[in-house]
């Protein structure tokens, strides 16, 4: 399938290395059964303009070490992969030190991150709004240490940056484009938890269903409450069957790993997917109409490098259709009249002429 848009594909299996009670670690992809990805080239300028302290002066960046704390496994084809791509586009382009560690429980986040600081570590990345708590126990202790997060705000830490995404914007893309290629009037989405995070890319795409076609019906369903639901896609599969026995056509996800089980159900079905955060439609090419890009990978990047630059980003920024930090991938399923349409939405919503509602406060 071709695409316009510019993309981050992660492709290849898991590393799992075990130590008894303690998350698993993933080396630098320097060794020889560590996955590599392809990763963004370009961080897109922030709309927000982010604080910055000052770095050590003198930085050696093969001396500089970068952990990762991601939610969960490798391998969801969702935020752990993309987030692994940006650790090692990193590593690749800079020639940084880097390592991953999989949580597969969020007891652990917190005793990963405190591991890497003890271990001397510069940088330390968590890539989840659930992984908010531990940042807060652990990076006032490492002052130190410079830490991310991905996809909440916690600005009241100096030593912490955090991303988010204009998720509510893409979604309204999604559902514009959604409403243009569904013929029954029903489109689905899935979540994972029925939490304000996941309920903004909801009400987006209910906005972007109904620009288009008011009468048409959104079905929501959500696959758990608690952080097993974003790696359950037996459950979003049976959950989006549903959806289409009852006439959906098209479904969308904000899931995770468990989106992986609604882009199943419906190429089983036949009928169109959209994919999240990163492009999904290799995991079913005649299926998946497009994905809502949310660009982990170049926030990561971004933050690596102002370390290096000897700027560390400190604050909040914000990625959004206006700074390229979210969007959807164009298909070959897009007619010329779909990509003239996307183009139409996607500047109104940057002039601020379609005002899509923020169910969050970021």
């Amino acid at each position: 399938m071709k695409k316009k848009v510019f993309l981050a594909l992660l492709m290849a299996a898991m590393l799992l290395l075990a130590y008894a009670c303690a998350p698993a670690a993933v080396e630098s992809a320097a060794t020889a059964d560590a996955q590599t990805a392809e990763a963004a080239t370009e961080a897109p300028a922030a709309t927000e303009a982010p604080a910055a302290t000052e770095a050590p002066a003198g930085i050696v960046a093969a001396d500089v070490k970068v952990g990762l704390v991601l939610t969960g496994a490798l391998g969801d084809q969702s935020v752990n992969d993309q987030a692994y791509a940006g650790l090692m586009y990193c590593q690749e382009n800079y020639g940084v030190q880097v390592k991953a560690v999989e949580c597969t429980d969020a007891s652990m986040y917190a005793e990963a991150a405190q591991m890497f600081c003890e271990e001397g570590y510069n940088l330390v990345v968590f890539n989840a709004f659930n992984q908010e708590e531990a940042l807060r126990t652990v990076a006032p202790a490492y002052p130190n240490v410079n830490f991310m997060l991905l996809d909440t705000v916690v600005d009241d830490i100096p030593n912490v940056a955090c991303f988010t995404y204009a998720t509510h914007e893409v979604s309204f893309l999604a559902g514009v484009l959604a409403a243009r290629k569904s013929t029954t009037g029903v489109v689905g989405f899935i979540g994972g938890m029925e939490i304000p995070t996941i309920q903004k890319y909801q009400k987006g795409f209910e906005e972007g269903v109904a620009y288009v076609n008011p009468a048409d019906t959104v079905i929501a369903k959500y696959v758990g409450n608690d952080n097993n639901a974003w790696s359950d896609p037996a459950t979003a599969k049976s959950l989006t069957l549903d959806e289409i026995a009852n006439g959906a056509d098209v479904c969308f996800h904000a899931a995770g790993g468990s989106g992986l089980g609604m882009i199943e159900a419906c190429n089983e079905k036949g009928v169109y997917s959209i994919g999240v955060n990163i492009d999904q439609s290799h995991l079913a090419p005649d299926t998946v109409l497009t994905s809502a890009l949310t660009r982990g990978d170049v926030a990561i990047e971004m933050f690596v490098k102002s370390y290096l630059d000897g700027a560390v980003l400190t604050g909040h920024t914000t990625l959004n259709c206006a700074n390229g930090g979210v969007g959807l991938v164009e298909s070959s399923f897009f007619t010329d009249d779909d990509k003239a349409a996307i183009a139409d939405v996607t500047a109104k919503i940057i002039s601020g002429e379609i005002k899509v509602t923020n169910v969050m406060d970021y």
